[in-house]
């Protein structure tokens, strides 16, 4: 489904003036310098570029005010990032499509507005700070039921996964997502005996305090309860398969000579991209000796020191990027 930019924005203003509010808090975007030059934004004439993973907006955005001459499709499977997106995007409604859907439908979802072949992809997994602000559990502050979905039409929410994965499922969530072994033994046998006990972990706050009394650290740089949150969240949102397809998707709608971006923020996400990358820069079939893709980052690109100490939510950011050879 394509969203009406300009029937949003008016959408969002009666909002504004129903509610009081002042606007959203958003993140700038990570590496957007490298993200531009990597997909060539500034050198393709009159091209199209695909924003797998719109999120509000801000990669986007760059892109085109980077080249009046191009045009950007933006998927994303929340609605409501789309909303504000559709808002930050308003000026630019005659070059922007944004298109609700999941990444892993990109082929489909492009062909549904006309479009076969693009000039360039981006993924930018994960959530956004406007998520992180909009009470569904991602933030260890919310006060609010444990939900974490980014597309609110998904049935499993994270309290769907306290209330029924067993001890040594919710410890191998834990491991993969980083979390030391011992650690998650014993934070997954505690969310079972608090379930057993009361009926179940209300909120997110009520969670992350738990973790932080499992694991008996308190303050400090990263919370202790990072790991799991983590865990969860990618669970939910079938993550890791999401950006493995997706990346698929892409390589497939890209023009000869396209370029394909990845960001990533933890080494789950990095594994999952080095390696489909990889599998592409192979030949496809037997008696092939050209690959799909040539990959233009053998070790991925991190943020500049200064992009460190400006944007903190950058730190751990790292992009890989491909370009598709026939």
């Amino acid at each position: 489904m394509a969203i009406d930019l300009q029937w949003l924005q008016r959408v969002l203003e009666r909002r504004k003036r129903e509610a009081g509010e002042t606007g959203v808090r958003l993140h700038p975007p990570a590496m957007v310098k490298e993200v531009l030059e990597f997909l060539r934004v500034k050198e393709v004439g009159k091209g199209v570029f695909v924003d797998m993973t719109v999120g509000t907006g801000g990669h986007t955005l760059a892109i085109l005010q980077a080249n009046p001459k191009v045009e950007v499709i933006g998927i994303d499977k929340d609605a409501e990032s789309l909303e504000v997106a559709a808002e930050r995007l308003a000026d630019y409604a005659d070059r922007v499509t944004l298109i609700y859907g999941d990444m892993r439908d990109t082929r489909r979802l492009l062909q549904q507005v006309g479009i076969d072949r693009v000039d360039g992809c981006l993924i930018d997994p994960g959530p956004s700070l406007w998520q992180m602000d909009s009470k569904r559990g991602f933030s260890f502050l919310d006060d609010t039921p444990l939900d974490m979905r980014m597309d609110r039409s998904a049935q499993i929410t994270a309290q769907t996964l306290l209330q029924t994965l067993s001890s040594e499922e919710l410890e191998r969530l834990f491991v993969q997502a980083g979390e030391r072994r011992s650690d998650a033994r014993r934070i997954a046998q505690a969310i079972v005996r608090e379930r057993n006990r009361s009926g179940g972990i209300p909120t997110a706050k009520a969670l992350a305090e738990l973790v932080a009394e499992v694991k008996g650290v308190r303050g400090g740089r990263i919370h202790p309860a990072t790991k799991v949150f983590l865990a969860l969240r990618i669970a939910v949102n079938e993550e890791i398969d999401a950006l493995k397809g997706g990346i698929i998707e892409g390589v497939h709608v890209l023009k000869r000579g396209g370029r394909f971006v990845v960001l990533t923020y933890q080494s789950l996400e990095d594994k999952v991209v080095k390696e489909t990358f990889a599998s592409f820069a192979q030949p496809l079939k037997e008696g092939e000796n050209r690959p799909l893709i040539r990959i233009l980052t053998k070790d991925p690109i991190r943020p500049s020191y200064q992009e460190r100490q400006q944007n903190p939510r950058a730190r751990s950011c790292k992009l890989r990027a491909a370009e598709r050879v026939r």
